[in-house]
């Protein structure tokens, strides 16, 4: 499915492979294409898998973005996988 810049009404899900249930930090880490980073606080999805609804304003510029799920369990760090997402400007 593709994203674009400004959209909401989209929910990037990340999922980690692992049973994460228990953690008390949930973020989703960003990096975008100017190389800011950032992170949007996360849900759980099921026991494995971190969700976050976009809003207008999360995805402001084009071209590739990348995506971590981070978590903190019993107080260590774990990360996920980093994937890529092209976001496209729309047509108008």
């Amino acid at each position: 499915m593709s994203i674009f810049k400004t959209q909401g009404y989209a929910t990037i899900t990340l999922e980690t492979g692992v049973n994460i249930s228990s953690a008390t930090t949930k973020k989703i880490l960003y990096k975008n294409p100017e190389g800011a980073t950032g992170f949007f606080t996360a849900s759980l999805s099921g026991t494995t898998a971190l969700t976050y609804q976009l809003t207008d304003t999360d995805l402001t510029v084009s071209g590739e973005w990348q995506f971590q799920a981070y978590v903190e369990i019993g107080g260590l760090n774990a990360f996920g996988n980093i994937v890529y997402q092209t976001i496209s400007t729309p047509l108008s």
